[in-house]
């Protein structure tokens, strides 16, 4: 059994898989399985990509899960890590991609913080181009993270950190369970915040993670979720709050509540007419929330 599993998911994407796959094979650690979960796309060329890997470098344990449908990104990586073994397990997307050290500099973190669910490095966030077949770096920019971001708290409002910068101990997934396959996106946010209540998250600020993101001329199928859906993020985002506002309070805290608060408070340094909505919101998130929501869309949609 290896130390780690890599779940990678991929539909139709065949040039940036073979760049994450080779992300994958240029780690200086090298007990680790991955599984490739084809999401209900092309049998041959997914088959092809990755033989082409496992020929030019063969270094890890690479298999590949033929989904026959294609499934929401969580469902996908259940899948996927239900068919592998490892202490810990990491999800790398098919567009992003680690600096070779990072699995050796993750895995020494868990293992110096035995307590810890999962251990979350440095991101650099890369903006790029893909057309025609080819993919081109345009900027790159430092993503903003701290241990304080990686807190419940620091959770709670957003999404703070890419699935490519986390490695996780698998024990959570008895713990806590595995991740929501009823969400198309923000699936990851959802099961973080389940899985930094079992041990915490423990941050590594060398920037060993890529998150890599398509520019707007880029093809539309190259996109990446949250620059091609953030309509459908927000929606998400929506549902997930009201189902919190459903829940029973824990230590006198409703999560749903929380959850708009702390959110509204992360928008309001970055957007105008926001801020008197803050108090609004922190005082009865219930009786504003659809109007918070309604009024945020608006303001990220616009970009003002």
């Amino acid at each position: 059994m290896q130390q780690v599993s890599i779940v990678m998911r991929t539909y139709e994407r065949p040039i940036l898989l073979a760049r994450a796959l080779a992300s994958v094979q240029n780690q200086t650690f090298t007990d680790w399985n991955l599984v490739v979960v084809n999401n209900g796309g092309n049998r041959a060329v997914v088959d092809a990509v990755v033989e082409v890997a496992r020929s030019s470098t063969p270094t890890g344990n690479i298999s590949v899960l033929h989904l026959e449908d294609r499934f929401g990104m969580e469902e996908a990586s259940n899948r996927g890590l239900a068919a592998t073994e490892s202490e810990f397990f990491a999800v790398h997307d098919d567009d992003d991609s680690w600096d070779a050290e990072f699995l050796e500099v993750a895995v020494g973190g868990l293992r110096a913080n035995i307590s810890a669910a999962a251990v979350v490095t440095g991101v650099t966030r890369i903006h790029e181009t893909y057309k025609n077949g080819k993919v081109w770096p345009v900027k790159s920019e430092e993503f903003y993270l701290t241990q304080e971001r990686l807190t419940y708290d620091g959770m709670i409002g957003n999404n703070t950190f890419p699935p490519i910068a986390a490695v996780f101990r698998r024990r959570l997934l008895a713990d806590v369970g595995g991740f929501d396959s009823s969400l198309p996106v923000l699936g990851d946010w959802e099961f973080n915040l389940r899985a930094v209540l079992s041990g915490g998250f423990v941050f590594l600020p060398e920037r060993l993670a890529h998150y890599h993101t398509r520019t707007p001329e880029s093809e539309s199928a190259s996109g990446n979720s949250i620059t091609v859906g953030i309509d459908l993020h927000h929606k998400i985002r929506e549902q997930l709050h009201a189902r919190w506002l459903a829940e029973p309070e824990v230590g006198g805290v409703n999560k749903g509540k929380q959850a708009i608060a702390a959110y509204v408070a992360d928008e309001a340094p970055k957007r105008r007419n926001v801020p008197a909505l803050v108090k609004t919101a922190a005082k009865d998130p219930v009786r504003t929330y659809w109007a918070v929501s309604r009024r945020v869309r608006r303001i990220v949609r616009r970009g003002a």
